[in-house]
C-alpha cells in the first residue's frame, strides 16, 4: 500500500510529533492543531498534500499551504500555470491564496522528500 513508505518517510523525518493512519488519509501532526494531511490516490496518482493549522485566524479553510492537481475550473490564475493543473498554494499574509507551479506529479515518495523541505524552510525546522 501506498502509505507505508509514506508513513516510513514523515516519521524518519524527525519533523513530526506523530504520523498514522487516519481513514484514508495520513496526517503528520506537529501538535493538536498542526498538522500535514495527504490524501493520495494510486490508481489515478492524484494527490492533495496540505499543511493545516486549526489556530489560523482565517475564517474557514484552515489550510497555511499545499499541493494538489485539483483543476479548479474557473480559477484562470491556476490554470495560466504552467503545470496546470498540479500547483502549489499558500497564504500571503493577509491570508489570500497566492498560486506557484509545481514540479509534484503524484510520484508519492518524490513528492514527500519535496513537501518535507519546502516545510522545515518555511517553518524554520
Amino acid at each position: 500500500m501506498w502509505h507505508g513508505d509514506v508513513l516510513r518517510i514523515l516519521r524518519e523525518s524527525g519533523v513530526f510529533a506523530d504520523v498514522t493512519l487516519v481513514g484514508a488519509k495520513v496526517r503528520a501532526s506537529f501538535s493538536e492543531t498542526s498538522f500535514l494531511d495527504i490524501h493520495y490516490d494510486p490508481t489515478t496518482r492524484s494527490y492533495s498534500y496540505a499543511l493545516i493549522d486549526l489556530a489560523s485566524p482565517f475564517s474557514g479553510d484552515k489550510r497555511i499551504l499545499g499541493w494538489d492537481d485539483y483543476p479548479h475550473e474557473g480559477v484562470e490564475r491556476i490554470q495560466r500555470l504552467r503545470s496546470y493543473p498540479h500547483h502549489f498554494q499558500a497564504r500571503d499574509a493577509q491570508g489570500e491564496w497566492q498560486f506557484e507551479e509545481s514540479n509534484l506529479r503524484g510520484d508519492i515518495e518524490r513528492d514527500m522528500r519535496v513537501v518535507l523541505t519546502v516545510i522545515r524552510g518555511r517553518l524554520g525546522l
